[in-house]
């Protein structure tokens, strides 16, 4: 008969293992979004999102390289940017959803799986033909992330979810569920200080971003009255952190995000339009 320390050995042994995020995603239960979708009830929200007042001033961040002669300091460019047409107006990249969605009542969730991707030049969100720096994600599922570099790299979470992602080797994914709805930015915890990228956690698919003529649609949109709410990130430097001995930037924190709302009201068959106009917060620099 074994011994309890046996057994408990034993036991133990049972419960180590790897981390459970750094495979296959667990199965999670999806949220009720579709159960009771009604095409035949459901119309379109689209429109476009414009740029008022002057063009925004970005600043760029300083890097230190090694040079025959020393050390250079190029330049990162500044990944929150607004993409503005300086004729049109038109604001590309601009994230575009709906607010008072009944999830029930929504179309099934559609968009595709999103895959993070973390090197030394900064973090790409892919989802499906689309690359850029932001992706949606159904709340209860997981997205995987993996690196782009022969270099260990760290990604980061903070908002509706906290967490911190190893990832030593290059193009070996792994996963995180986002179990709550809301905003998730994503930057470099192993350097590239500037880097972010944003995941929405939503219980509904309308979320979409603004093509290079700032237009968006939302379509198969249940009946009834909704805010429109475009968003952009923060692109000023609220503060900048620098390590004591290199004196070299280790950690950057930027300005708000940038948001607009209007109304809309979707009739069966029928397309809402929807005119958003963003602009500089006077604080930003």
């Amino acid at each position: 008969m074994p011994s309890r320390i046996t057994v408990a050995l034993a036991l133990l042994a049972a419960g180590c293992g790897t981390d459970p995020s750094a495979g296959e995603p667990a199965a999670v239960t999806p949220p009720a979004a579709g159960a009771a979708f009604d095409p035949a009830s459901a119309g379109t929200v689209a429109g476009r999102v414009t740029w008022d007042g002057p063009l925004p001033t970005v600043p760029t961040f300083p890097l230190l390289a090694p040079a025959p002669a020393g050390f250079e300091h190029p330049a990162a460019d500044n990944p929150n940017r607004p993409h503005v047409d300086p004729v049109t107006r038109a604001v590309a990249g601009a994230v575009v959803s709906l607010r008072g969605v009944d999830s029930a009542a929504a179309r099934p969730w559609d968009h595709p799986p999103v895959r993070v991707e973390i090197g030394d030049a900064g973090i790409v969100v892919v989802q499906g033909d689309r690359r850029g720096r932001v992706g949606f994600v159904r709340a209860g599922d997981a997205f995987a992330a993996a690196s782009t570099s022969p270099r260990h790299q760290v990604l980061r979470g903070r908002g509706a979810a906290h967490f911190g992602l190893a990832l030593p080797e290059p193009d070996q994914p792994v996963y995180r569920t986002l179990m709550a709805a809301g905003r998730v930015e994503l930057s470099n915890g192993t350097g590239s200080y500037w880097a972010r990228a944003d995941l929405f956690a939503a219980d509904h698919p309308y979320f979409t971003v603004t093509d290079a003529a700032g237009r968006f649609a939302l379509d198969r949109v249940p009946t009834g009255r909704y805010e429109v709410v475009a968003w952009l990130p923060g692109w000023g430097v609220r503060r900048q952190d620098r390590d004591p001995d290199s004196v070299v930037y280790t950690r950057m924190t930027y300005t708000d995000p940038v948001e607009r709302v209007g109304p809309a009201t979707v009739r069966p068959g029928l397309t809402a339009e929807v005119g958003l106009t963003v602009s500089a917060p006077r604080t930003n620099p």
